[in-house]
């Protein structure tokens, strides 16, 4: 009756291409990496922020961590959180010789725990972490810390957002010794992040803020760029309230080594601002920034990789208020020469949604690497990756890019496989833009790439390593997935992984063999449908309880044979509803679309009580039963086996979602479970769902079923 879960997102057999990503050792759930550095043995230093599991108070909803892995990153060798009552995030790290870390970041506690307060007022902190992790240096700072830097005799240099004054646009920097307890220099200003040239002038960078009065200071006269008018890129009007955020705009500063006279300073922007979130300085001082725009006439230079603006998504509509913003959010990278009176070149970075840069980091041969946020399938240079495994509104994925020293070429742009950013009402925004989190980058000394991310995730990035495996994903969202669940339906997508002609059996399903099929940790899975670019299968039940797993493909069967591996999590259940594809392909995040008509939420596959599919032109009548379809239940009861076709008639399974009775499906694979749901007989033009699992909430909220009277 219903087959279409084991056969979605076909797609034609496509070449082999470059870049193998690895998920290492997942930090705890609730983790925002915000920084990361690695040491000279390789071992990985992640800083960041959290959700706490005690809250201290009701205004406690986040914490500061810093965390230390292993070099290959399977291992968490310490993980301490650390903040007061309040909201507390760390924002920047820098390692020491000795094994020790400074962590430092914004907090909002007056109880942050610190052995010297350098600041009577709490804004920012600094704290000192020894090689096992344990804060032994800590005090505040006044105004949030967004950089800090470890100078050659072991002063430490913090940088960030403070009050603006007639000095500069604002920012601070200051020079503290190794404890912590004596302040050597502070300079107000100019300030956010730094870098050092080989002479140690100082370089700054930030994002100005208007005054009171709506104006910016003019900075250096032979600068680039000595002045910009400032705007509001969002302005929300609603009833009587009127609510503003201005644009913050881009501007380097350079100052000697003392760190107390400015050499020069310039904007680098566009009418709608930019905020830098990476910089580094080459040899012969000129100043390569990265970040994020709203500006759709940022300055690019010609003859850059990409010279235009290039988001076109749609916006979701606005409902009973006036909002008006500036343009959606994409990425640049920019050089400056060394006496910031131009550009050397300058690009844009993004594709027709929108792209948030977060990282920057420059290879000792001068290849630019920058990564980030995307929500484009369109991104520049994605080589060969398959459609399904591209971003897109509804499933925002890290990624990182990599650029020529001359800012003109890119090679292939590699994703973060395995680990959304944000899944459907996740990913929508107010405010497109302003949100930087997330996908910091650090660069080994082999050429690749480690990058933290949301929730916890981490990978590693190899870029010269071929692969054919692309991206995993859930057969019923079609998130991707760096761990699995027993029973999950999945799809491996990739180039050349079985026969071009697809394979599909309407009852019996294919066997894995060792001439061609899937393996976890050696137990076989069933394959429901195969193509040269898809493979489905179910995951064995068999895999509960073992934590990771490797998942092996083979296929001896095909002229290039093939014989890779990925390494999986395992998680009890990831209970997920299959979900119509205009949601799935939908534009924009969190909206459902169905001809002309947008709804927010998410609208499932879902079966009226005649056997007709809903949608907004056959809506359920109100009141009746519609059935919808889960995937990722794990072991339920009674278990379940492997492969086999659920008979008839339903056997009810537990745990199910709690709007309605979960049942087998008949005449489906085991692992889709249906459930019947009871509409309302309120008249409404939708039915807005909210199912739980045991309490805990799917992540595709709200649910909509179409409905009429």
């Amino acid at each position: 009756m219903f087959r279409r879960p084991v056969a979605l997102f076909v797609v034609s057999a496509l070449s082999a291409f470059a870049g193998n990503v690895q998920t290492l050792a997942a930090l705890p759930k609730g983790t925002t990496a915000r920084a990361i550095q690695l040491d000279t043995a390789g071992n990985i230093y992640v800083a960041g922020v959290l959700t706490p599991g005690n809250p201290k108070s009701a205004n406690d909803t986040s914490d500061a961590f810093a965390a230390k892995l292993s070099p290959d990153g399977l291992t968490v060798l310490y993980f301490t959180p650390f903040g007061g009552s309040s909201d507390d995030a760390a924002a920047t790290l820098a390692v020491t010789a000795d094994g020790s870390i400074y962590v430092a970041g914004a907090t909002r506690s007056s109880d942050f725990p610190v052995n010297n307060a350098l600041q009577p007022i709490p804004q920012g902190f600094l704290a000192r972490l020894d090689a096992t992790g344990k804060v032994v240096d800590s005090t505040l700072i006044g105004g949030a810390v967004s950089a800090i830097v470890v100078t050659s005799v072991g002063d430490v240099l913090v940088s960030g957002r403070g009050e603006a004054d007639s000095s500069g646009p604002g920012g601070f920097l200051l020079k503290l010794d190794s404890t912590l307890t004596k302040t050597l220099l502070s300079n107000h200003g100019y300030g956010g992040l730094i870098a050092l040239d080989t002479q140690g002038n100082v370089y700054l960078a930030g994002a100005a803020l208007p005054d009171g009065a709506g104006q910016l200071p003019t900075l250096s006269p032979d600068a680039f760029q000595s002045a910009v008018d400032s705007r509001f890129c969002a302005q929300t009007s609603g009833g009587l309230s009127t609510s503003s955020i201005p644009c913050g705009y881009q501007y380097v500063a350079k100052l000697d080594a003392t760190g107390t006279h400015l050499l020069w300073a310039t904007y680098i922007t566009g009418t709608y601002g930019a905020t830098p979130t990476g910089i580094a300085v080459d040899a012969t001082g000129n100043v390569i920034l990265a970040g994020t725009t709203n500006s759709d006439d940022y300055p690019v230079t010609a003859g850059a990789f990409q010279t235009s603006y290039s988001p076109a998504a749609p916006r979701a509509p606005t409902f009973g208020f006036s909002y008006a913003r500036a343009p959606d959010a994409t990425g640049y990278i920019t050089k400056l020469n060394a006496a910031g009176t131009r550009l050397v070149w300058s690009t844009y970075f993004g594709g027709s949604n929108a792209e948030h840069i977060t990282g920057l980091a420059v290879s000792p041969s001068g290849v630019i690497h920058v990564s980030g946020r995307s929500g484009s399938n369109d991104l520049p240079v994605l080589i060969g990756t398959p459609v399904p495994c591209r971003p897109q509104a509804n499933q925002v994925l890290g990624f990182v890019a990599r650029l020529a020293a001359d800012g003109a070429t890119a090679s292939a742009t590699q994703l973060v496989y395995g680990a959304p950013a944000c899944l459907y009402s996740s990913c929508t925004s107010t405010v497109a833009g302003f949100d930087f989190t997330g996908w910091p980058m650090a660069l080994r000394s082999d050429g690749s790439a480690v990058v933290a991310g949301v929730d916890g995730n981490l990978a590693s990035l190899d870029f010269s390593t071929p692969t054919r495996l692309a991206c995993i994903g859930d057969a019923a969202d079609r998130a991707q997935l760096s761990a699995v669940t027993p029973g999950q339906l999945i799809s491996v997508f990739g180039a050349d992984l079985a026969l071009p002609s697809a394979y599909k059996q309407p009852v019996a399903i294919m066997p894995s063999s060792e001439t061609f099929g899937v393996f976890f940790n050696g137990l076989p899975a069933p394959i429901l449908y195969s193509s040269g670019g898809q493979i489905n299968v179910q995951v064995p039940y068999e895999v509960a309880g073992q934590g990771r797993v490797e998942m092996r493909l083979v296929n001896t069967q095909i002229a290039a044979p093939l014989q890779e591996s990925r390494t999986m999590g395992v998680v009890e259940r990831r209970p997920n509803v299959f979900l119509a594809d205009p949601v799935v392909e939908g534009p924009i995040a969190g909206y459902s679309v169905c001809g002309t008509t947008l709804s927010i939420g998410i609208a499932p596959v879902a079966v009226n009580a005649d056997g007709t599919m809903n949608d907004c032109s056959n809506p359920a009548a109100a009141g009746s039963t519609v059935t919808i379809f889960v995937n990722g239940l794990g072991q339920v009861t009674p278990a379940l086996t492997t492969g086999a076709i659920a008979p008839a008639p339903a056997v009810q399974l537990t745990p199910g979602l709690d709007i309605g009775i979960t049942t087998t499906t008949p005449g489906a694979i085991v692992g889709v479970a249906q459930v019947q749901v009871q509409l309302p007989s309120e008249v409404g033009f939708t039915q807005a769902l909210r199912p739980l699992l045991q309490g805990v909430p799917l992540p595709e909220q709200p649910l909509i079923i179409w409905t009429r009277p």
